[in-house]
């Protein structure tokens, strides 16, 4: 059986999440309400986030396993910065909240996540430090897989081969050794046909780390086998030409091992600032709909015909592809539409109309009702990617306006909720919201309020 060489061995570890396809559900019910919150004190914070675990979980949870899973999100993922006891939202977290892409935000994760990082406890943070080891595994393996599929055409790698050829290799972690030193080690441990260690506590890490970038929609995995998703090439070129590397650990670590407290205490401040901020705006981490787009027989005619709604060109817009539209949720809400209305009323499609460019109209979509054809029906878009379809309704925004407007139209007024998976496309309907919330079938959470002062509100103070 193989066994890292000695002399090269040295054990990579981190905090490991136990959410599994919960997760999704967690961050973005988290992101929906704290990012309206702002800086909410630290406790409430804590308080927040230990109900929404508490909820999500399929099982009751003890006191104790929800504060350290608390812990564990808030460190690992860099969903908040602590300053003077206030818990701040980080950039990561209001970004999964505009955008509603899950994909997106762990592709963010997987980009800056790095050995040694502020998610270790300091005595891990010591030992990495003092073996020198500095490695970014998300380039790495993507350096590895572009090598791989160059030399072989197609390459799946498994969870035992990245943790004895890469995680636990110190030539890679350490030395910077290329990608392709490690891939030769691979496949020559297959061409012997030789036994890695596939037991759990010893692939733990690397299979964790692939999940992310799968959950990134960076991998496909299948039986255990990850393979590179081409078509986030965006992504994928980014992160591999990204060169920062938060290397602040290694000036508090003194070469005895010891740190100064409040020395480390300020440069973990200064790595939750970089890691839950820095580069999570980039547009190549858009998530592509064609990207989650799974090759596996499950759903071949839904995506075949989601494929055909993003491409195709409608002569209503002018020979325009229906991809220039914004938000692809619009492009499959109004593909839907036309669809429909075609089937029941063929000399009405033409009314089926992108009207999302037009400002504070309050919709996305004008089409047409089923009873007569000749009722417009007022359609708001709200959309979200994720890997997986949702085991718990999402909460969603919706502008003043868009209430406003929705109370004006009634019955006439839909919100289409759409979300976009690797297990499928899903439209719920939502007619009248307004009168759904009278009916105690809708919830609806006020998250601000305009304020208008005038002398008698207060005092005005010298400067």
């Amino acid at each position: 059986m193989y066994k890292t060489p000695p002399e090269h061995f040295f054990r990579l570890h981190f905090e490991r999440s136990r959410f599994a396809r919960r997760l999704e559900d967690m961050l973005l019910l988290l992101a929906n309400k704290i990012v309206n919150i702002g800086m909410i004190d630290a406790d409430q914070f804590n308080a927040l986030l230990d109900k929404i675990i508490a909820e999500t979980s399929p099982t009751p949870l003890t006191e104790k396993t929800i504060k350290n899973q608390r812990t564990e999100m808030i460190k690992l993922f860099g969903l908040v910065k602590y300053v003077d006891n206030l818990a701040i939202p980080g950039n990561r977290l209001a970004v999964l909240t505009q955008t509603q892409d899950t994909p997106r935000f762990f592709k963010s994760f997987c980009s800056r996540f790095q050995f040694p990082a502020g998610f270790l406890k300091p005595d891990k943070v010591r030992e990495m430090v003092l073996a020198g080891v500095k490695f970014k595994p998300a380039q790495y393996l993507l350096r590895l897989f572009r090598i791989a599929i160059s030399r072989r055409g197609e390459f799946a790698i498994n969870a035992a081969e990245v943790t004895h050829f890469i995680f636990y290799d110190k030539r890679v972690t350490v030395g910077g050794e290329a990608p392709d030193k490690a891939l030769d080690r691979i496949v020559e441990a297959r061409t012997k046909n030789i036994d890695l260690d596939k037991t759990g506590d010893t692939i733990r890490y690397a299979r964790d780390f692939l999940n992310y970038m799968s959950e990134a929609n960076l991998l496909t995995e299948l039986r255990g086998m990850y393979a590179l998703n081409e078509r986030e090439s965006s992504a994928i070129k980014a992160i591999i030409g990204d060169k920062d590397f938060f290397d602040k650990y290694s000036g508090v670590i003194r070469d005895d091992g010891t740190w100064d407290r409040d020395a480390y205490k300020k440069v973990d401040a200064e790595w939750m600032e970089w890691f839950a901020d820095n580069s999570v705006e980039d547009d190549a981490f858009q998530t592509p709909t064609a990207a989650l787009v799974r090759d596996d027989s499950n759903y071949p005619e839904q995506w075949q015909r989601i494929k055909e709604m993003l491409e195709r060109k409608d002569p209503a817009l002018r020979g325009a592809a229906l991809k220039e539209i914004g938000d692809e949720g619009e492009k499959i809400a109004y593909e839907y539409e036309q669809d429909f209305v075609k089937k029941i009323h063929p000399s009405f499609s033409h009314m089926v109309k992108v009207v999302s460019h037009t400002a504070a109209l309050g919709y996305d979509i004008i089409s047409v009702k089923q009873e007569d054809g000749r009722r417009k029906k007022y359609i708001e878009v709200k959309t979200t990617k994720k890997n997986y379809q949702s085991e718990t309704p999402i909460p969603f925004t919706i502008s003043i306006n868009e209430w406003s407007v929705a109370r004006q139209l009634g019955d006439d007024y839909f919100i289409y909720r759409v979300i976009i998976s690797k297990d499928g496309v899903a439209i719920f309907s939502i007619q009248n919201p307004p009168k759904r919330t009278e009916e105690g079938n809708l919830d609806i959470e006020p998250i601000g309020y305009k304020v208008v002062y005038s002398s008698k509100s207060g005092t005005l103070l010298k400067v």
